[in-house]
């Protein structure tokens, strides 16, 4: 499943948890293996043309209606409801764009290269998938305690700048954690950090239904999915800024 990177959805500060040796974890690429099987299978997530996740997005208190949607050529198109106010944020896969009135934004606006840097740099199929062939590299990394559970770590990299950790539960072999380092807007630079839970079967594909971000330890903001539509049909130009 594409990591769910939104330039308006904050994400968190690495917080000092326990290590796990890295001598005790099995090689990264078992570990990719064990968890590609246990979420459907490469095949199928090779087969993936598009998903659509709906929810709600808690805030400060507050919850507003989520739509993500992602289609193969790493085209992302996230919509917001703040208030009876429409927030968009989308990547056609050339362009990334924005509109939200709330913010003076009236009509669609493209966003500068680094505005858009977390939202462009998410590859729709997972980088667990044929990982060498597409260029990505796997190592082991220290794991960390999470939640009280023990993790194995794997960074991912490759020649374009890509650089995540994944932490895998050591009994489900799948992420409980992805952290990074932001490139673009208010966060650049800074470790970025989400947790994902929840994981339920969909059509035969296993994914995460709940997602929470937090900064120094505090929840900043968190996703509930409601409800998840595997290749769903979708306008022509769904992506791009003619859909507004």
């Amino acid at each position: 499943m594409k990591n769910l990177i939104i330039v308006f959805l904050t994400w968190v500060v690495m917080l000092p948890l326990a290590a796990q040796s890295v001598t005790d974890a099995p090689p990264a690429e078992e570990i990719a293996t064990a968890y590609l099987e246990t979420i459907g299978g490469a095949d199928a997530w090779k087969s993936l043309q598009a998903y659509q996740f709906e929810g709600k997005a808690n805030m400060q208190g507050m919850a507003f209606p989520l739509t993500v949607t992602s289609a193969m050529g790493d085209k992302t198109r996230v919509e917001m409801n703040i208030q009876g106010n429409k927030m968009v944020q989308a990547y056609d896969g050339t362009t990334a764009w924005m509109y939200f009135p709330m913010q003076g934004i009236t009509e669609p606006k493209e966003m500068s290269a680094e505005e858009a840097a977390d939202l462009t740099s998410s590859p729709f199929l997972d980088v667990f998938v044929d990982t060498e062939a597409r260029g990505y590299t796997l190592e082991n990394v220290e794991g960390r305690e999470i939640e009280g559970a023990p993790t194995y770590g794997v960074r991912v990299t490759n020649d374009e700048g890509f650089d995540r950790t994944y932490y895998f539960d050591t009994e489900t072999m799948v992420p409980v954690m992805m952290s990074f380092v932001s490139e673009g807007g208010q966060m650049k630079g800074m470790t970025m950090e989400t947790y994902l839970s929840d994981y339920q079967e969909v059509e035969n594909l296993v994914v995460p239904m709940y997602m929470e971000n937090k900064m120094n330890g505090q929840t900043i903001m968190s996703m509930t999915f409601e409800s998840a539509n595997i290749n769903p049909e979708l306008p022509e130009n769904f992506f791009s800024k003619d859909s507004m």
